[in-house]
């Protein structure tokens, strides 16, 4: 087996928008994939929509695009609170999730949540 097909494929889905809780999850994504090599995808979902534009993370999303890690955010929660702007100015492309966790499970990630 190569090493590419070895390689852990892990989706973090990012849900809470209390730092406490999402940041753990960026910052552990970052070191796996900077660390590890582990093939990484990160996802920000519902109320995380509402941390990704607040500003707040804006050094964890940076860390993240540095790292190679395209994050993606949910296109309908990014409309639903009303943060289009916010987000625009930000390294995160706006995704239909359900899409998005097919394609997870399809392509054999394991998903964890923050």
């Amino acid at each position: 087996m190569s090493s590419e097909q070895s390689r852990a494929k892990v989706a973090f889905m990012i849900i809470s928008d209390d730092p406490a809780r999402a940041v753990p999850g960026m910052v552990m994504a970052t070191r796996m994939k900077a660390n590890r090599g582990v093939d990484v995808r990160v996802l920000f979902f519902g109320p995380a929509v509402k941390l990704a534009a607040s500003g707040l993370i804006d050094t964890q999303l940076a860390d993240l695009r540095d790292a190679g890690i395209g994050a993606t955010a949910c296109r309908a929660n990014v409309e639903q609170y009303e943060v289009v702007a916010e987000i625009g100015v930000r390294p995160l492309e706006l995704v239909a999730a359900g899409a998005e966790v097919e394609s997870f499970a399809l392509e054999g990630y394991t998903v964890v949540s923050f």
